[in-house]
């Protein structure tokens, strides 16, 4: 049975539950203009290693920091790297940059030289942030990017990312294996038909069939004009192409990670585009979070499909992990507020899948203060009592932009905000739920058709304004009038018997 509130909402699960030893921090750089966290892992003992790329004001020129801290987020030291005639750079592309080790952990990233060309670095640390060796891979014709780094089945490495033509717009996804101390092996040029354009992002391997699996896109289309569209390249376990998949979008896509999960299967993740007037009320697009699960020995058996918040207008996930029982954590941005021209602020969110891709639950996380907003996360890693430790990159921030990481409680909240904004309807035992919002935005009258989730006689509303303050309450209506508030942005709170139980924005015109 459906009840018909005369409500504009766009349900959003909250629970006001407080994390066990979470926290949000920001990390200033001394003489740092811009840095980019892009990747924070737990050392064996307890404590945080984070790493990343920051441009230097007073030297103009872009290095490497790693800096220690202990498992509350209090930083214990720093350590530099590089200089202007080898730095560390951020191609902006990648999603995570380490590689953890059981007594070390592994950094790679591009840099620039000298002579101005474009290698990319492989580096082994030590828990204290001292270098233990350093590799330098370099082509003779063409720039190249590491995009993603994993352990090879023989211990060694397997690293994708793309080889970069100076002149020409030609990319080709890159392989390169290499034995355990970081040495070469071999390495692969990996082309397609014009446009020659194929990069892959992540990549793992298959202990069983030594299989190789890169995720990535490719371009389609002419020389001049052509779209990317998410693609998985499988390759033996010299880097011979065995199969390729493109996934289609409505007008593009793109997956960032990939895994192999305990069933011997694999999901990659990213974002699934619309455009062409399918996406927002103005003819913005809409990018939507997107998961694919499938057979690496057959790319045409895909398990199953996963999109969400589809009704926003910019989401994607950059990272996934998958945790000791099956189930899946996905970490990704959120932005809502694209869809009205206003500035965006996209959240840092999380979602909890089981193993068939059913949503259990999903949080959303500094949605209230704009210096936080505009979280995307660039790395995700479980600790050893269950928590998440996220490295974040401030994309809309005021310089100096400092290093941002969050740790979320195996719960998936974080302790240093007074709640998670929750959607999923696992946690309350709801299932097969449908929702209908009308309109968005409104003047006056707000509606929703919404499936009997309570009775509507022990609902309550409040709706407040951005600072938090109530501007309505009001018990079991279905009907709420908001024509004399202000113009602006609100937010409403669903109650049943006095407990919160759903949170979202209005928008009042």
């Amino acid at each position: 049975m459906k009840k018909t509130f005369l409500i504009f909402i766009t349900i959003l699960f909250k629970q006001l539950l407080f994390g066990q030893g979470g926290f949000s921090k920001n990390y200033f750089l001394p003489n740092s203009v811009v840095s980019v966290c892009t990747d924070v892992i737990e050392g064996p003992n307890g404590n945080i290693i984070m790493a990343g790329l920051t441009f230097d004001g007073p030297t103009g020129s872009n290095r490497l920091t790693i800096i220690g801290t202990d498992a509350n987020g209090t930083e214990l030291w720093q350590k530099n790297y590089g200089s202007d005639k080898f730095e560390y750079l951020d191609n902006f592309l990648s999603t995570r940059s380490i590689v953890k080790g059981n007594n070390c952990f592994y950094f790679y990233s591009c840099v620039r030289d000298s002579n101005n060309k474009y290698p990319s670095a492989f580096i082994k640390f030590d828990y204290n942030g001292d270098t233990l060796w350093q590799k330098t891979y370099y082509d003779a014709n063409d720039y190249l990017f590491i995009q993603g780094i994993a352990k090879s089945v023989d211990n060694g490495f397997l690293i994708t990312g793309f080889f970069a033509d100076p002149v020409n717009p030609i990319q080709t996804t890159m392989i390169i294996k290499t034995d355990s101390m970081g040495n070469e092996l071999w390495r692969k040029k990996i082309s397609k038909s014009i446009p020659n354009i194929q990069v892959g992002d992540n990549v793992i391997q298959d202990s069983t069939t030594k299989k190789i699996i890169i995720a990535g896109y490719q371009s389609n289309g002419t020389a001049s004009a052509y779209t990317d569209y998410a693609n998985i390249v499988v390759t033996d376990s010299l880097g011979t192409v065995l199969q390729r998949k493109v996934f289609s979008g409505a007008c593009s896509s793109r997956f960032l990670d990939i895994i192999q999960t305990k069933d011997k299967k694999c999901i990659a993740v990213g974002q699934n585009n619309q455009c062409n007037g399918l996406g927002g009320p103005n003819g913005t697009a809409r990018n939507k979070a997107y998961a694919v699960k499938f057979d690496l020995n057959n790319l045409n058996n895909v398990l199953w499909t996963k999109e969400f918040d589809t009704l926003s207008v910019y989401n994607f996930f950059s990272t996934i992990t998958e945790l000791g029982n099956g189930d899946l954590i996905l970490a990704g941005t959120l932005d809502t507020l694209k869809n009205y021209f206003v500035s965006e602020k996209g959240m840092l969110r999380l979602i909890k899948l089981d193993q068939n891709g059913n949503l259990k639950w999903k949080k959303l996380f500094s949605r209230d203060s704009s210096e936080k907003n505009g979280k995307r996360p660039r790395s995700l890693n479980i600790t050893q009592n269950g928590s998440y430790v996220i490295a974040n990159e401030l994309y809309f921030a005021t310089n100096p932009r400092p290093y941002s990481i969050t740790k979320i409680d195996s719960t998936g909240c974080d302790s240093t905000v007074a709640y998670c904004q929750t959607v999923g309807f696992e946690e309350l035992k709801i299932n097969n739920y449908k929702l209908n919002i009308y309109p968005n935005p409104t003047r006056d009258i707000l509606n929703i058709e919404l499936d009997d989730l309570f009775a509507i006689e022990t609902a309550t509303i409040k709706i407040t304004d951005l600072l938090g303050q109530k501007v309505l309450d009001l018990e079991g209506s279905r009907q709420i009038n908001i024509k004399e508030l202000p113009k602006g942005i609100y937010f409403l709170q669903l109650y049943n018997k006095q407990k919160l139980v759903a949170v979202e924005k209005i928008l009042k015109e």
